[in-house]
């Protein structure tokens, strides 16, 4: 066996444990990935896929429901397992990364370029938190490293083979359907493809059309449907203030949250980068590298110039063509570059607590929704008040009672569909008529009625509309 395949295995091995170590006592169940599980349950008991993908914060428009389409088989092949997403995500990661090697033979550069992105992947603690807290960006990285290893193979091909530039496209789309923060990454494969080779640019943009048009095709049967909805929203609705949108606070942040530590420090590693990839450069004409860094600063300098707040899931269009470049230097600024991770990343990653256990387990929540249902036999509402985080709507507890046999309504768009709602305590505390929040104020009028309790600091208290006959 090759020492690349051997070094590749253990690397999986570490991705593996890196994502699932301790996973059933540090799972945090709770927001997005409640909503995610929330649609995937809606879908397997109506029978309707879904025609619109998660809601973004930075715009009124909603993103692609192939992300639904993408974890939905991992759903029902696991009967519904809480961790399927989790199990999508290395699956599709783990089967890239065999594949991409295997098919990389002819192109030993680019194998040993790949084992070394996979390995900072494996590595980097926010990928590690989004590798167990799997949501709609944890799928952005693979879809663009497959889109640069298909298209820089493309050029490297003395036979013309237009299925590499159909991949490429298809898979720099994949990532702005899962995240809108891919865009400017598209833009970038785009102007990289123009500078290349002019004479494929146009087939390129034929294929990043028909990707774009296929992966949104959900998205288009909406609007069709509502009369395009999403799109006067996006056009003529009232914009959402966004903190720190200006250009000096989306520098230092995405600087920042990309190695989680100060930007001014941050700012140093890249200028010693660049030093690095101009003495690679210059002693090795290396097209790889010049494809990586071109890619990496012109995703930089869009993203930064993008009118939106940068956020910590933002960072992996960034970190993707960042260690994707790193991994085309000369060896011995490979091996300066991990001593420097080294010394950034282990700090980080006991700092961040990665592995620390949640508040509530996954099964102490199952438990708490079961012995919840086989009290109430009406439909109802859920919200949640906690002292951890500021949301109101529950999408983790609107999951979890469904499916533990609760009739669940939503109150924001049938507020009438129910007289009772339940309110679940994390952590924190419900005064009746001096707790305000959104959820409640839908509800109406109500009277506190009875309080659930599942154990220390997680109890529901349940509430029933003035006036309930």
């Amino acid at each position: 066996m090759r020492n690349l395949y051997l070094a590749a295995l253990l690397v999986i091995a570490l991705f593996i444990w890196t994502r699932t170590y301790q996973i059933t006592e540090s799972l945090h169940f709770f927001n997005d990935i409640g909503r995610d599980f929330l649609v995937l349950w809606q879908w397997r008991e109506t029978g309707k896929p879904p025609l619109l993908g998660p809601q973004t914060s930075a715009l009124p428009f909603n993103q692609s429901a192939i992300y639904f389409y993408l974890l939905f088989p991992f759903y029902l092949i696991t009967g519904g397992s809480v961790y399927a997403s989790l199990i999508a995500y290395l699956v599709i990661y783990v089967l890239a990364f065999a594949l991409g090697l295997y098919l990389l033979r002819p192109y030993p550069r680019l194998e040993k370029s790949l084992l070394l992105v996979f390995l900072l992947m494996t590595v980097h603690p926010e990928y590690i938190i989004q590798g167990r807290f799997i949501w709609n960006p944890s799928f952005v990285s693979v879809s663009l490293a497959v889109a640069f290893y298909s298209l820089v193979v493309y050029f490297e091909q003395k036979s013309t083979r237009y299925l590499l530039l159909y991949v490429s496209a298809f898979a720099v789309s994949l990532a702005t359907a899962f995240s809108y923060s891919a865009a400017p990454a598209l833009l970038a494969f785009i102007l990289y493809a123009l500078y290349r080779r002019r004479q494929s640019i146009w087939r390129y943009l034929n294929a990043v059309m028909i990707s774009l048009g296929i992966v949104n095709l959900p998205t288009l049967v909406f609007e069709l449907r509502h009369q395009f909805f999403l799109t006067k929203s996006l056009l003529f609705g009232e914009a959402a203030v966004q903190a720190g949108n200006v250009f000096a606070t989306r520098f230092t942040r995405l600087l920042s949250l990309s190695l989680s530590i100060h930007w001014g420090y941050v700012l140093a590693i890249l200028a010693l980068l660049a030093y690095f990839v101009y003495r690679s450069y210059q002693r090795e004409n290396n097209r790889f590298l010049l494809a990586a860094g071109l890619l990496f600063l012109t995703t930089f300098i869009l993203t930064i110039f993008a009118p939106v707040s940068i956020h910590s899931h933002y960072i992996f269009p960034f970190l993707t063509f960042l260690f994707i470049m790193i991994s085309f230097l000369q060896a011995r600024y490979i091996y300066v570059v991990a001593v420097v991770f080294y010394l950034i990343f282990l700090p980080a990653a006991l700092r961040l607590q990665i592995f620390g256990p949640a508040r509530h387990t996954i099964k102490e929540l199952q438990e708490c929704a079961a012995a919840f249902c086989a009290t109430q036999t009406e439909p109802l509402f859920v919200s949640n008040q906690s002292s951890h985080h500021p949301y109101h709507n529950a999408m983790e507890w609107q999951y979890l009672l469904s499916q533990a046999g609760c009739q669940l309504r939503d109150v924001a768009t049938a507020p009438e569909s129910a007289t009772t709602m339940a309110v679940v305590l994390d952590d924190d505390v419900y005064e009746h008529g001096k707790t305000s929040f959104y959820e409640l104020s839908q509800f109406g009028q109500s009277q506190e009625s009875s309080r659930f309790h599942c154990k220390e600091n997680l109890e529901i208290v349940v509430l029933d509309k003035t006036g309930k006959p």
